[in-house]
């Protein structure tokens, strides 16, 4: 599926979990904007109380009647100018032609707040004596309280364009993030899909050189043995990651084949330490490396010819070996990283999954042969799964 479409078919659990999901963020911003009016309220009648009106020694709950419901209301109109924001956004694109909207809405939205202000106070309160009514009293307060009033829907304005921009940006680092994982694991896959083809190619050659020989019962076998292992990889086919357990179960199958062919000149011996089967490996990641050693160690050459897959943990890492003794050590030889699938393989399908964490080193051996090795981050099946 490309990485541009979602699935339209959508589960009603889904859809609930996603309603249930808004719910909870609507609760959550109308419980936050009433906190937040509650402490700006707390912040001016305690200055009202304890400053200006000192001197008459006025008590603190009868100053919060004036100065709570201003805030409580600017709490109210808070969706109206967050509405106001999303449609008229005053963003690097859109504020020359959107700032003179909200210079126009502001001072119309203040004056309605402190019409109903002034009503509230009127009912819950008090007006000063020196108003004979609330009118008067809404006129006499405009003239100072205009600009403050612009203050706050801006405030509130900005608050909201903020939340906007924090928004967008995080579902823009999701989609990337998701993107990236998508091409990984195509990637992946499709790296995967090398392996298949040219295990099958090397393998139906050994058949079919059989077959020339006459040995059509060995070639039978080795036809049998092909089927399982290729009915494995293609149930497993979705899985990056296996216990090594199962890598190695996988191997011990390939290598069954394998044996078929070479009979006795082909000696494979295990040495791994029982915790590192629990590690997660990737899936297929020992076959290439195993083919290579047989092609080259074991194929040429006369006489039997002993391959060992060995495995442990070093310092929060495993360590994976795969070792033959077909060919003599020179300390001058490297492998021919040009040629061949297998390596090239197994090194990009390790640069995908772990990027510089992991690493796979080949040289000639102490005494003979040829030494693979791969390095990656320790983690055990259970958790990576």
């Amino acid at each position: 599926m490309p990485p541009s479409h979602r699935s339209l078919d959508r589960s009603p659990r889904s859809e609930r979990s996603d309603a249930d999901a808004d719910r909870r963020r609507i609760l959550l911003w109308i419980g936050l904007v009433f906190a937040a009016a509650t402490a700006m309220g707390l912040v001016a009648t305690a200055q009202a109380a304890y400053g200006t009106f000192r001197a008459e020694q006025t008590p603190f709950w009868e100053m919060a009647r004036y100065w709570f419901p201003d805030y409580y209301i600017w709490a109210a109109l808070s969706p109206l100018i967050l509405w106001l924001g999303r449609r008229f956004p005053v963003d690097r694109e859109g504020w020359i032609r959107h700032l003179p909207i909200h210079m126009v809405v502001a001072p119309v939205l203040v004056q309605v707040e402190l019409l109903a202000s002034c009503w509230v106070i009127s009912i819950i309160a008090m007006i000063p004596q020196r108003y004979t009514s609330v009118w008067e009293y809404y006129t006499s307060v405009a003239r100072v309280y205009l600009m403050w009033g612009i203050v706050i829907y801006l405030f509130i304005l900005a608050a909201g364009q903020a939340y906007q921009y924090h928004r967008q940006l995080r579902e823009r680092e999701m989609e990337t993030a998701e993107l990236r994982r998508q091409v990984v694991e195509a990637q992946l896959r499709a790296l995967k899909m090398q392996i298949h083809p040219h295990f099958l190619f090397n393998t139906l050659h050994s058949i079919g050189t059989l077959v020339r020989k006459g040995e059509g019962q060995t070639a039978l076998d080795m036809l049998a043995g092909l089927g399982d292992l290729l009915r494995y990889s293609l149930d497993n086919e979705d899985r990056q990651e296996v216990p090594l357990e199962e890598e190695i179960e996988f191997l011990r199958r390939y290598l069954e084949v394998e044996q078929v062919r070479f009979s006795d000149r082909l000696r494979v011996s295990f040495e791994l330490d029982d915790p590192t089967l629990e590690a997660a490996v990737p899936n297929l990641i020992l076959q290439p490396l195993v083919e290579n050693a047989i092609r080259h160690g074991v194929g040429p050459h006369g006489g039997p010819r002993r391959l060992t897959v060995a495995g442990e943990r070093q310092d929060g890492r495993l360590r994976l070996e795969v070792r033959d003794d077909g060919r003599p050590s020179d300390p001058d030889w490297r492998p021919d990283e040009t040629a061949g699938v297998g390596l090239r393989n197994v090194r990009e399908r390790l640069s995908r999954l772990y990027g510089e964490e992991a690493r796979l080193t080949v040289s000639a051996g102490a005494e003979a042969g040829v030494v693979s090795v791969i390095e990656l981050p320790w983690k055990r099946w259970e958790d990576a799964s």
